[in-house]
């Protein structure tokens, strides 16, 4: 059956080489696609995880007063507690004024910025997206977003005033960030060290009022992480990512990949109705041949394992030759770190820089969903055509 499966392809080549190109293009862009896909998510991931929150958010509840004392060895007792948390990071977020003090009257004179107290030695994926390095921010410095920077015509080495919480605090801009993978959040972000922060609005340099927590996504460790919360002696509020306003990060994302998947999947599956149809042509022009082989004794049921044989070497040839193509496209796109600050390409991307994502089931997909779709669809045909006469696929010929 095999032997006869072989001399058939290459018998048939032309028509084979038809079909192999097909799957190899189908698969090819699919593959591309859903790499993209999976970069957008990556993208989204680093942004809501990494950059802007983490998976659990603590915050001091509306009746505390704002803050809560959260020092190295609370953070310490509070990992100890809540032993599904990885790490945590706190922040002190507040809302501020800026303001250009040598500024000229054709720039507005102040804009408001969210306050943003970090330690980017503690928060590397923050610093890395901000591209600075993962070290304290000076007492004195401010890092400030390149549109806030443009807004008030200040660059690093400038000195700005913010007013925050009745304080008036005079800056040096360290630097002017553009983020790898920007958002409308962090656009207004204005980042500080977070002790020297504490200190000078709350008169203790471990106050803080956000308490980020990398954490898994599940009851468990809401339950550990609510406990580990109430010893903190100040009462708090527990949400996931996906009760607080992150949420809203996602979402652009979430409807780029549905429609992406969307699309290329129906595109993929017309290709796939397509290849049957012409693999359908090729087998009714070749009756004769069954007719023959029918003739010297071959069963119906050899002939369809030698017809469904042919479609599946030919399929996997073309998946390889796709996946291949598929892997050389993807690595020279990486290769050649294609970026850009314009807006419509960051939405589209997620990032300002293109890095496509291959992943296992970028390939497996296409694969599982092509042969599936193709072997169903020719099975009908096939059985119907090897259970006929040799005369009867004579007189079809």
């Amino acid at each position: 059956m095999i032997r006869l499966a072989l001399h058939d392809v290459v018998h048939y080549r032309r028509e084979a080489a038809g079909v192999v190109s097909q799957v190899a293009i189908g698969i090819a862009l699919f593959v591309i696609a859903l790499s993209f896909v999976g970069s957008i998510g990556q993208n989204a991931d680093r942004l809501v995880f990494g950059s802007v929150g983490a998976t659990w958010l603590v915050e001091p509840s509306a009746d505390s007063g704002g803050a809560l004392s959260f020092d190295a060895a609370t953070a310490e007792r509070f990992l100890s507690s809540a032993s599904d948390a990885e790490s945590v990071r706190p922040r002190l977020q507040l809302t501020a004024n800026v303001s250009n003090p040598n500024g000229s009257s054709a720039r507005p004179e102040s804009a408001s910025v969210s306050l943003i107290g970090a330690d980017l030695s503690a928060e590397p994926q923050l610093a890395e997206n901000l591209g600075l390095p993962p070290e304290r921010i000076g007492t004195q410095h401010i890092e400030l977003h390149e549109k806030t920077a443009s807004r008030l015509g200040v660059t690093a080495g400038d000195e700005v005033s913010i007013s925050v919480a009745g304080a008036e605090i005079t800056y040096t801009v360290d630097d002017v960030v553009t983020p790898d993978t920007p958002s409308f959040v962090m656009e207004s972000w204005a980042i500080v060290d977070r002790d020297s922060l504490a200190e000078r609005v709350h008169g203790d340099p471990d106050s803080v009022n956000a308490i980020l927590v990398d954490a898994a996504d599940d009851e468990s460790a809401r339950v550990e992480i609510t406990t580990a919360a109430a010893a903190l002696g100040t009462p708090t509020t527990v949400s996931s990512w996906s009760e607080t306003s992150w949420s809203a990060l996602m979402l652009g994302p979430k409807i780029w990949v549905i429609l992406l998947v969307s699309v290329f999947t129906f595109t993929y599956v017309v290709i796939c109705i397509g290849l049957t149809s012409l693999i359908y042509s090729a087998m009714l022009s070749r009756v004769g041949d069954l007719a023959v082989l029918k003739a010297v004794g071959a069963r119906g049921g050899t002939l369809r394992r030698m017809y469904l044989a042919e479609v599946v070497a030919q399929f996997i040839v073309g998946y390889a030759i796709g996946a291949l193509i598929a892997t050389a496209t993807v690595a020279v796109v990486n290769l050649l770190e294609v970026s850009s600050t314009d807006s419509a390409f960051a939405f589209a991307v997620g990032s300002t820089k293109l890095h496509l994502d291959p992943s296992w089931w970028a390939f497996a997909a296409p694969f599982a969903i092509g042969l599936t779709l193709t072997v169903a669809v020719l099975w009908f045909p096939v059985h119907g055509v090897s259970k006929q006469p040799a005369l009867t696929l004579l007189e079809l010929r």
